[in-house]
């Protein structure tokens, strides 16, 4: 094979707003994993993970263009989803073109098996656990949110070993690290006080979307002009 699995996935996805990639090998996957999550059981011989991820406002962005023509569409189930699961389908077709064996799992509302989203993307190297329940990237910080997901039955690059965002901050988003077992959500107010990735923040309809839905979706399905980043 030319390029590696998680390259594939990569340039499949590009511009989609599926731009988070990162990659372990299989030995790293089943030290964490679960006896019935094991990769023996859920793809025999397999050898390397791959989890994606989107970040910013890029894929919210790509989903309206392919909604707000028909804003009837809004009241479909789990647009978002769906719409993710459309994408993934283009990194299904590189890796069954390039003869990579693989399974794909999806951080879907209705998806099975339930994969420990969290886990694998540490496991990966796209985060670490934050003081308000919520992993943060070194780049997009609380701004980014887990996809899918891949077993392969090829050789991967191992998750990079780098520095946890929150190592040696002092926890502005909670107001300081004794509050953080009290934060039981990613707040929006959390979020948006964290010190990395603001550059990444969501624009404020993508952000109404995950916190307030049913408000957003009746406003999109009236055909409403979008918003940007605040």
């Amino acid at each position: 094979m030319g390029a590696r699995a998680e390259d594939l996935v990569r340039s499949a996805l590009a511009g989609t707003g599926l731009d988070v990639v990162g990659s372990a090998g299989v030995a790293a996957y089943d030290a964490r994993a679960p006896e019935a999550y094991r990769s023996a059981v859920l793809l025999d011989g397999a050898r390397g993970l791959i989890v994606v991820g989107s970040a910013g406002p890029t894929l919210w962005r790509r989903l309206r263009e392919r909604m707000d023509p028909e804003p009837a569409r809004w009241g479909e189930p789990h647009p978002l989803d769906r719409f993710v699961r459309s994408l993934l389908d283009r990194a299904d077709a590189a890796l069954a073109g390039a003869g990579v064996r693989f399974r794909r799992f999806e951080a879907a509302f209705d998806a099975e098996p339930r994969m420990p989203f969290a886990t694998l993307a540490q496991i990966a190297g796209l985060g670490s656990p934050g003081p308000f329940g919520m992993l943060i990237h070194p780049v997009h910080g609380a701004w980014w949110a887990l996809r899918g997901s891949y077993l392969v039955d090829t050789e991967v690059a191992d998750a990079p070993r780098s520095r946890p965002a929150c190592e040696g901050c002092a926890a502005p988003c909670v107001g300081g690290w004794h509050n953080a077992e009290g934060v039981p959500r990613a707040t929006v107010e959390a979020r948006s006080r964290c010190v990395v990735g603001q550059a990444s923040r969501y624009d404020d309809d993508q952000i109404a979307y995950h916190y307030d839905r049913m408000v957003i979706l009746e406003r999109l399905r009236r055909g409403a002009a979008p918003t940007g980043s605040r």
